[in-house]
């Protein structure tokens, strides 16, 4: 549902936990006739809050890269329909009058104006119509066509240029959908390397009961993972979990470092591991969240290529 008790949710939806679909945040921004969306889960924040704040730092970025549209971009969009080749100009022919008429509707009302074809001549009425569109484009002011006094606020500050009333009454061109698609690219690059590092650490016995299935990831979007069995045919469990332990700890040192692996292994992969109180089926499944203090910049800088790739 929307929230809107203040501007700072302008954009901002939420979406209470249901089914098997997780608590989250979704930011919905039109903006040159394109939706704009993208969704943040608590889980992979940690908290509702920590979701919420990406949220209202994603939204900005959005709106500070990507203007509104104005109204006057909006009054002079062509419809599929437009023979003339201007907006709000039109040719009538009917047994009383053959004339170029001149339209316009704003707040105020809708306007008017017929030339005849008959007194003026078909090329000079269309002019004259045309003009008669400018003359009434000119007087209406150009604002940005938003919902939020902060989406103004932004738009009026970023984009300065946009407003001044436009030579004619043609189409404006307006950010391409190439520039559009590279801008979110951009923005959305740098919001998948601020999402929180995670590892999701799985270990059960698998089909036959012959091996350990071990699965080790980073729970990505895609995932560095890998999966990994460990052979317990005439192998003591004992024997078979520290066998587990040196690869899981292995690849949590290659997915982010060794201190990471260390942590992790001190704060949850003793326990998990332990032959007194593992089961092979029942097995384990953890989804847990790095300190930052662990990850080195290469570490960092490796799973941003990664994603951006």
């Amino acid at each position: 549902m929307p929230v809107f008790d203040d501007d700072s949710e302008y954009g901002i939806y939420r979406f209470e936990a249901h089914g098997h679909h997780g608590a989250k945040w979704r930011v919905s921004l039109s903006r040159q006739g394109h939706q704009i969306e993208r969704t943040f889960c608590d889980s992979l924040y940690g908290s509702s809050m920590t979701c919420l704040i990406q949220a209202r730092a994603y939204r900005d970025a959005v709106m500070a890269a990507i203007p509104p549209t104005t109204n006057h971009e909006r009054v002079v969009r062509l419809r599929s329909d437009n023979q003339s080749g201007v907006s709000g100009v039109i040719f009538n022919e009917d047994d009383a009058h053959v004339s170029w008429i001149a339209t316009f509707t704003s707040a105020k009302g809708r306007k008017s104006k017929r030339f005849s074809v008959k007194e003026h001549g078909n090329d000079q009425a269309k002019a004259l119509a045309i003009a008669q569109r400018q003359e009434w484009l000119n007087a209406h002011p150009v604002n940005y066509v938003t919902f939020s006094p902060q989406a103004e606020e932004v738009a009026r500050d970023r984009f300065k240029d946009r407003l001044e009333t436009p030579a004619n009454v043609l189409p404006h061109a307006r950010l391409s959908k190439a520039e559009i698609k590279k801008r979110l690219a951009s923005i959305n690059a740098r919001f998948d390397s601020l999402r929180p590092a995670r590892l999701r650490v799985r270990g059960r016995r698998g089909t036959g009961g012959q091996v350990l299935t071990i699965s080790v990831s980073d729970a990505g979007r895609p995932a560095r993972r890998k999966d990994m069995n460990i052979k317990m045919k005439r192998r003591p469990l004992e024997v078979a979990l520290m066998k587990a332990a040196e690869k899981i700890e292995a690849t949590i040192t290659n997915i982010y470092n060794a201190d990471a692996a260390r942590w992790f292994m001190d704060e949850h992969g003793q326990h998990l591991l332990d032959p007194a109180s593992f089961d092979p089926e029942e097995g384990f499944s953890v989804l847990v969240f790095v300190p930052v203090d662990l990850l080195s910049v290469d570490s960092g800088e490796c799973c941003q290529s990664r994603i951006l790739s």
